[in-house]
């Protein structure tokens, strides 16, 4: 039960960090890497992506101990 739990935090979380960086918003900051015109990796992905990462830690760290 605890590895569906934690599957589902995963799946959660990586959804949220996809629509978050997808958006364009006002915070949205100076480009970092460039992919094309309209997408690319801006500095307010940042915190996104370090939040995104500190829940998959958790996330993996839950999911060993449940062994």
């Amino acid at each position: 039960m605890r590895s569906l739990l934690v599957l589902g935090v995963m799946t959660a979380l990586t959804s949220l960090m996809l629509l978050l960086i997808a958006g364009h918003g006002p915070w949205a900051g100076e480009p970092i890497w460039q992919v094309s015109d309209n997408h690319g990796i801006n500095t307010g992905d940042i915190p996104v992506l370090v939040i995104w990462a500190l829940g998959m830690l958790a996330a993996g760290l839950l999911r060993r101990d449940d062994h």
